[in-house]
């Protein structure tokens, strides 16, 4: 369905009924979350309310990192544009504009909050638009804070759970930590609630995790099942490759880095990933020229892509230049502040 100039005003003017999360093309519509008085006394109105419970489902998504169908969110914070567009289209305007977008919102949620043995109790109900599944969740919790993050996460499975799962494992890396059970628990339910046309992504996290857990043989057997599943799952080969690094195997590790590249082809997300791994291999392999080649051939082919910054940044400590490292490691940390590697490199080297 195709809305044309107005799918915009649509999606502006549902504003007045709720507050959207973008996943991909299909919307995650909050409506109004209706509050106790001492909640609306502390500032959580229920529109308050609402707009938190989407703005944390949007920081899960943003903290998993995914590349899965790159899915944007966005969060709307300014209603300005709301009464301008009230004040050119007509009341039952909306009202038509509402039915026409519930075509568009794949999912929408509704919720209250009571206060109950000392603490509050958010319950929310939603449904998937296009399948018909519904959702229903409790949670409870004297912080409001506490309650939307634990509602959050319920939601965000219900949407997609793979999301949790890559949340649980970016955030246990993050924090340097080595218990990915968490991670494996949501893996465990993708298994059984991801379309099997996805399933693939849920054998690449899986590997990534035995790869934490430095057991690359088995990591390796994970991609390789993904493989089997998608044989152009270009993220599944680069994790091979890097799992082979892990090895040692820095030769056969290099292969996987070039096919990578063959098969990335014109969408190069995975390009600088390839090149960084590549880069990281001949360093390893005692080349640091050929290997500083490709690190800014990795900065090139995306300059936002932090790994390539700090494997620059790497490669240039080894060599003496810790100036150059100095630069890279802050570029890197500029870019992705919550890895705690790239601040850790940069915090090792000599004032």
């Amino acid at each position: 369905m195709d809305f044309g100039f107005l799918s915009l005003p649509v999606i502006t003017l549902s504003l007045l009924f709720g507050y959207s999360v973008f996943f991909d093309v299909s919307a995650v519509l909050f409506h109004p979350i209706e509050v106790p008085l001492t909640l609306d006394q502390q500032g959580y109105s229920r529109r308050v309310m609402s707009a938190r419970l989407a703005n944390e489902v949007r920081l899960i998504k943003l903290k998993a990192r995914t590349a899965k169908d790159e899915r944007r969110m966005l969060l709307p914070d300014d209603e300005s544009a709301i009464y301008t567009l009230g004040g050119y289209f007509d009341f039952l305007t909306p009202v038509r504009a509402t039915q026409e977008l519930m075509g568009l919102v794949e999912f929408s949620f509704v919720g209250d909050v009571v206060t109950r043995d000392n603490e509050y109790r958010l319950s929310v109900r939603g449904r998937n638009n296009r399948t018909q599944q519904f959702f229903f969740a409790t949670v409870g919790a004297r912080d409001p804070e506490d309650l939307v993050r634990r509602m959050a996460i319920d939601i965000v499975r219900f949407v997609d759970p793979y999301i949790v799962a890559s949340y649980h494992y970016e955030t246990t890396r993050d924090r340097k930590g080595t218990d990915y059970a968490d991670t494996l628990r949501e893996l465990r339910h993708c298994a059984a609630a991801m379309p099997e046309g996805e399933r693939h992504w849920a054998h690449n996290l899986w590997g990534l995790v035995l790869l934490q857990e430095g057991r690359p043989d088995e990591a390796i057997e994970r991609f390789r099942q993904a493989l089997r599943l998608r044989p152009d799952f270009v993220p599944a080969l680069h994790n091979w490759g890097n799992a082979l690094l892990a090895k040692g195997e820095h030769e056969a590790a290099i292969a996987r880095f070039r096919e990578v590249l063959a098969l990335d082809g014109e969408s190069r997300q995975r390009t600088p990933h390839a090149y960084t791994g590549w880069a990281t291999a001949l360093r390893a392999l005692g080349r640091p020229e050929e290997s500083a080649v490709l690190y800014r051939e990795a900065m090139q082919a995306d300059p936002r892509f932090a790994e390539a910054y700090n494997g620059y940044g790497e490669l240039l400590r080894q060599t003496g230049d810790l100036a150059g490292a100095r630069a890279m490691f802050e570029r890197a940390a500029d870019l992705d502040p919550l890895r705690t590697e790239f601040a850790t490199n940069l915090a090792s080297l000599p004032e």
